[in-house]
């Protein structure tokens, strides 16, 4: 059975992150996180953190189990992408990603490709950058 939650830290010390991240991003003020539970175990996880001005970066982490379902993670991220933005007052979502992830996944979300950014990669890779735009009601 799949379940949506809030994500917590003990869900994300149970997911595979990448090495040298500091979680206090996903939880800082005014950033949204849920967690996929498979069975009552965390095994997808994605957000948004607030960059203040009505702005947000979003993030997923991609785990095995995003990588075998896909498609049931591409609906889940497709339905809590606008409540959240909506939830936390979000007007512009942007992603980044390694060049060479499908530019379809994102279209699938609602994004546009805006550009790439060459050395962007916190190993120097170059990445695509992706934008939606959300209308915030007043």
């Amino acid at each position: 059975m799949i379940e949506i939650v809030q994500l917590t830290r003990a869900h994300l010390y149970c997911l595979p992150l990448p090495v040298g991240v500091d979680i206090r991003a996903y939880f800082s003020p005014g950033s949204a996180a849920l967690c996929v539970l498979e069975d009552g175990e965390p095994v997808f996880a994605g957000g948004i953190v607030n960059m203040e001005w009505s702005r947000g970066e979003a993030w997923m982490l991609p785990t095995p189990f995003f990588r075998a379902k896909p498609l049931t993670c591409l609906r889940h991220l497709r339905e809590c992408l606008p409540v959240m933005a909506s939830d936390y007052g979000f007007e512009r979502v942007q992603a980044t990603c390694v060049t060479g992830v499908p530019r379809k996944f994102f279209e699938l979300l609602g994004f546009a490709y805006e550009g790439t950014l060459r050395k962007f990669g916190p190993k120097g890779e170059t990445c695509d950058l992706h934008c939606r735009i959300f209308e915030v009601a007043p």
